[in-house]
């Protein structure tokens, strides 16, 4: 394949990495307001304080490991877009990892997988 075609591909699949995983911080930040919502007891006057509280640190805790998983996903597709050499080493195993996140995760597992078996793949990132 042309190295103009697979540094096509180079861009492309570090768009798919910052998209996905942005999509992922987007849930992430709408389960952390609906949880600090019913924290506060907007929704719900019959929860006690500590239901309250509760639910504030459950959806602070959510927000927290959907921020440090997606966190890797969004360097390596800034990485791939300014042609880092780290970041070949970095999606390719986030790709792998992601082939278990159905469904979004497992196209861009494909994707990255398909993008690095091809002959040249390394070239684009001098």
């Amino acid at each position: 394949m042309p190295r103009s075609d697979l540094d096509n591909h180079r861009r492309i699949l570090g768009i798919s990495f910052l998209v996905v995983n942005g999509l992922t911080v987007l849930v992430g930040v709408g389960a952390m307001l609906f949880f600090t919502v019913m924290g506060l007891g907007i929704i719900s006057d019959t929860a006690s304080a500590k239901d309250r509280a509760d639910f504030w640190w459950f959806g602070g805790g959510v927000s927290v490991c959907v921020l440090v998983y997606c966190l890797p996903g969004l360097v390596a597709g800034i990485g791939l877009l300014k042609r880092r050499a780290w970041s070949r080493v970095l999606a390719l195993v986030l790709g792998i990892l992601n082939l278990a996140n159905f469904p979004l995760g497992t196209c861009l597992g494909i994707y990255a997988l398909w993008f690095y078996a091809q002959e040249g793949s390394d070239r684009v990132f001098e």
